[in-house]
């Protein structure tokens, strides 16, 4: 198995789709309505993705290939609470590829991205419940810093912890 990651393109909003509903439905069945999740649907957000490839602004996507299919994207960028730190927007491997190192690959090449915008050190948000991901973050260098904030998503309250790290 190769794993590469690079700068997304425009080409890659198809598979970003399909990847973020797998990757939602597997990792919040426990935590998110149920026909919330089984009413995500990849040709609904298309559009969006693919602009945002085409024009990213500040925000930085890349994605990873297992064996040259794209199954993992992150988006970095400035923090969008401000102040001088970076931030992982978003991170998702397809289901089909957790544990084979797909999301340390890409999660290393956001880091170094993330390094590359000057700032001292970055944070992400994190599902509470995710307790996965949270291992995960944390094998990473990621610490929890106590700030928590929650919004609805779906009909469900949803908590999310916001790690950080030094850059």
């Amino acid at each position: 198995m190769e794993i590469t990651v690079r700068t997304a393109v425009e080409a890659d909003a198809e598979a970003w789709a399909d990847l973020h509903v797998a990757a939602w439905r597997s990792a919040y069945a426990a935590v998110m309505d149920p026909e919330y999740l089984a009413g995500l649907d990849p040709a609904r957000t298309l559009d969006r993705r693919r602009a945002a490839l085409r024009e990213p602004g500040e925000v930085a996507h890349l994605a990873a290939e297992l064996d040259g299919r794209v199954v993992g994207m992150a988006g970095i960028g400035p923090a969008r609470e401000g102040g001088a730190c970076s931030e992982l927007y978003a991170i998702n491997v397809h289901p089909d590829a957790w544990g084979l190192g797909v999301g340390a690959a890409l999660l290393e090449a956001a880091v170094e991205g993330l390094r590359g915008l000057g700032f001292p050190e970055a944070y992400l948000y994190v599902v509470r419940e995710n307790a996965r991901a949270r291992r995960f973050y944390e094998r990473e260098g990621w610490r929890a810093d106590g700030f928590e904030k929650s919004e609805e998503i779906g009909g469900a309250v949803v908590t999310e912890v916001r790690y950080r790290r030094a850059l």
